[in-house]
């Protein structure tokens, strides 16, 4: 291993591993109509249809700009409808149409599937303790 490759380093071992679950759930996506970071989105909008777009765009990691563009695709598709709030003129709902739904539906079941995939090879005891350490990895580099 070299670690001027970056192969010694568990970074790039975590980023290839993430790139390959997202080529995974992207593939196992494809019959749903949606990316993963629309699959993503969905899934947020169904827990909570007044969520904001800076927080849709985090939960899809992508820019606040990329997040409209991704809204306005998602309604013209038929997955979402959009519509000013009753009480609060400034506040967009927007909401999961029964194609969005279904859409999501499949994009869990997708996602469930894939990360069993990945967490095949690993005991129940060696997956939590992997995502507490990935949390306490994430965490340590949140802090400034």
């Amino acid at each position: 291993m070299s670690a001027s490759s970056g192969e010694g380093w568990i970074g790039y071992s975590l980023k290839i591993a993430q790139h390959r679950l997202r080529q995974r759930l992207e593939a196992e996506l494809a019959g749903t109509g949606v990316s993963a970071s629309q699959n993503a989105v969905l899934l947020a909008i169904g827990d909570n249809p007044r969520i904001s777009n800076a927080s849709l765009a985090r939960a899809a990691f992508v820019t606040p700009q990329s997040m409209q563009g991704m809204l306005v695709t998602l309604e013209r598709d038929g997955f979402i409808v959009r519509t000013p709030h009753p009480d609060h003129g400034r506040i967009i709902m927007t909401e999961l149409t029964d194609k969005g739904s279904a859409a999501a539906q499949a994009g869990m079941l997708a996602a469930e599937a894939v990360e069993r995939q990945m967490l095949a090879d690993l005991t129940g005891e060696e997956a939590r303790l992997l995502g507490d350490l990935l949390r306490r990895c994430a965490d340590a580099l949140e802090r400034t």
